[in-house]
């Protein structure tokens, strides 16, 4: 990964600030719900002692019975397909697994009871039989105007229902029913008469199984005695109540202790503040931050019963909060449920619902405020690395450029850039500056040494030389004279090595100090050619020119030096009975010679180093006898072809059975 990809994704750490920020808004959201639920909460509980004062029309303290509010007088058949119809839903007794059920509901201003008994034992009798007798049957105990009325109901088969009084006789009352058995038990349906008001009901059933074993349910005092529970249903007389001190825009419902609804009142009215969010945004905050809210109660607006966790609550004593989405998911609903007290004791259970979308509004506008100063922040952040990791990587890659450029093939130092700049980067290049400053003094060393030796070693030869003269005119013995041999080749050797070198350095001062001139290249090398003819036989040589004359601005001598290295190479590397070809062609504004031979390929791998000094591929086979070759002649070539502003080159023939060199001219400037 490249730097400047480093530092922008070093950038990215930026994003722990708009993280850090959502994280304040989640708890400023939470802090927000919780002071709106504290003042719903305190509404409701000031709501609550403004309906305990006036006590009359809530339930009795103690267990009582619900009194539904059915749409039609349900026909006495033992169905319960009436009551459901209407809403009705049964109030279930008789210990931790409750068998007895039952429903009280007025229609046309009569009372209607629905009781469902679950008994697969049946023993069953009749109401009018002795008392004394052990059988199922239900006992109904009525509060009326005259006093108390015990009633025994008892059927042995389904029909209608058989009514006695507690000693077995008629009622004094006529009720008018009817006895189901089914094959989980028995249900009763019965109609009190119309005149009658009931104030209180207690209900007792008893179970008889095949043993004799006996079960009792039903609203019983702590000696199994009958308790008559009181009646209350749907007060109408309480919503005026509700209106006067619910505060307004609020939906206010009051429940009995079983989460049935005796009072509603008012509606609720849509904040303001919800046009002002668009829907999308809407839509994802309640996604983001209120993820734990609960869906909206399916109950519908006029039901009769308020099952709800904050009710249940306050039913127990306590209070509770919930948050809701209304069924059209556009708003929030804020609900909170507290208990209706009086003299100590929960009568009630008031539920207080309102719509809240000033969280919303107020998360909208700390959650714009964090996202338009997050994106300015990361765009200036992320600016200022990329162009700070531009402006670093554009220097590394010039300091690196330099530092590609500051040697060339030949060991030639180039003047290295360096800069003012006090960072590690500007004391890296002036280190890189120093560190070639030495390596080129190094390197001019180096290039005169060879002057040097050639000048220092002519004395000292000269001396061997001479002495080497005088003992040969000498009378030595003669068996030293192999040695005296030995020793004159060696000095000449040695020579020829000196020669070699001030031969290169006089080229190279040549080449330093060489003034262009135009001449015809093509009369050169044809000179050339006829020239050197003698000196390859038995060689075949083969020359190739240009019809016309071939001009170039150069220096002919240095032409003709490299031509005298690349023949020399040829007929080195050339068999007696092969062939040379040198040939000459235009190219662009200058000229392309290539001489050609017959002999041994070049190693690939030694191509690229075959011009560099000190190369050489000659063995035994190919060095003239007395001759020594330092590699240099290659050497000279590449210099001579690079003041001509072009290159040399070697290729292995195609058919492989040979080499040819290749200089590239172009005019001197």
């Amino acid at each position: 990964m490249t730097l400047r990809g480093k530092l922008l994704l070093l950038s990215l750490s930026i994003l722990a600030l708009p993280w850090a920020g959502w994280q304040f808004v989640q708890q400023l959201e939470v802090l927000l719900r919780q002071g709106q639920e504290q003042a719903l909460l305190a509404s409701a509980e000031a709501l609550a002692r403004g309906i305990a004062v006036r006590p009359a029309n809530l339930p009795a303290s103690g267990p009582g019975w619900f009194v539904h509010r059915l749409a039609f007088a349900p026909r006495l058949d033992g169905e319960d397909g009436d009551w459901r119809a209407s809403g009705a839903e049964p109030a279930s007794v008789g210990g931790g697994a409750p068998w007895l059920r039952a429903s009280v509901g007025r229609a046309n201003e009569r009372v209607h009871l629905l009781v469902q008994v679950d008994d697969t034992s049946r023993q069953r009798g009749e109401a009018h039989w002795p008392g004394d007798l052990e059988f199922d049957r239900v006992r109904l105990r009525l509060l009326g105007p005259g006093g108390e009325l015990v009633l025994r109901l008892a059927n042995s088969q389904s029909g209608e229902l058989l009514v006695a009084g507690e000693d077995g006789l008629p009622p004094p009352i006529r009720v008018e029913g009817f006895w189901l058995e089914h094959d989980q038990g028995y249900t009763i349906e019965l109609a009190l008469p119309q005149a009658f008001d009931v104030r209180g009901l207690g209900l007792e059933a008893r179970d008889l199984d095949a043993a004799g074993q006996r079960r009792v349910a039903g609203s019983l005092a702590g000696d199994d005695a009958l308790k008559a529970w009181p009646l209350h249903g749907y007060a109408g007389a309480l919503e005026p109540a509700l209106l006067t001190l619910a505060p307004p825009g609020m939906r206010v419902l009051l429940a009995d202790r079983e989460a049935w609804v005796i009072a509603r009142a008012g509606r609720i009215r849509a904040d303001a503040s919800e046009e002002d969010l668009l829907p999308w945004r809407r839509g994802l905050y309640r996604a983001l931050l209120f993820r734990d809210t609960l869906p909206a109660a399916d109950e519908a607006p006029d039901a009769g019963r308020v099952v709800r966790a904050e009710v249940a609550a306050a039913i127990a004593g306590g209070s509770g909060t919930a948050w809701r989405r209304d069924p059209s998911g556009a708003r929030l609903l804020l609900s909170a449920a507290v208990p209706v007290k009086v003299d100590g004791e929960v009568r009630a259970a008031l539920l207080l619902e309102r719509s809240n979308s000033e969280v919303l509004l107020l998360t909208d506008r700390a959650f714009s405020g964090l996202l338009g100063v997050s994106l300015v922040a990361f765009l200036a952040s992320g600016g200022v690395m990329f162009l700070f990791a531009s402006h670093l990587g554009a220097r590394i890659r010039r300091l690196r450029d330099a530092a590609e450029r500051a040697l060339d093939r030949e060991g030639r130092v180039t003047p290295f850039p360096t800069t003012r700049a006090r960072d590690e980067v500007g004391d890296l290049s002036r280190s890189f500056a120093s560190l070639l400053d030495q390596v080129a003094a190094y390197t001019d060393y180096l290039r005169s040494l060879s002057g040097k030796l050639s000048h220092e070693l002519n004395t000292p030869l000269a001396i061997v030389r001479t002495s080497l003269d005088n003992l040969d005119a000498a009378a030595l013995p003669a068996d030293t004279q192999p040695y005296l041999a030995r020793a004159r080749d060696g000095v000449e050797r040695m020579g020829t090595l000196v020669r070699t070198m001030s031969e290169v350095t006089r080229i190279e001062h040549a080449i330093e100090s060489a003034e262009a001139e135009t001449f015809d290249l093509r009369a050169l090398v044809a000179d050339y050619a006829e020239g050197h003819r003698g000196l390859l036989l038995p060689r075949e040589l083969r020359v190739d020119l240009p019809a016309s004359p071939l001009r170039l601005r150069g220096s002919p001598d240095l032409v003709a030096q490299a031509l005298d290295k690349l023949f020399d190479n040829a007929r080195g590397f050339c068999p007696p009975e092969g062939w040379v070809r040198l040939s000459l062609a235009p190219e662009g504004d200058g000229a392309r010679i290539a001489v050609a031979n017959l002999g041994p390929p070049v190693p690939e791998a030694m191509r690229a180093r075959l011009f560099d000094s000190l190369v050489s591929l000659r063995g035994k086979p190919q060095r003239l006898e007395g001759a020594t070759h330092l590699g240099f002649g290659l050497y000279v070539v590449k210099l001579v072809a690079e003041l001509h502003r072009g290159r040399a080159q070697v290729r292995n023939l195609p058919d492989g059975d040979g080499v040819e060199f290749t200089l590239h001219l172009h005019p001197m400037p």
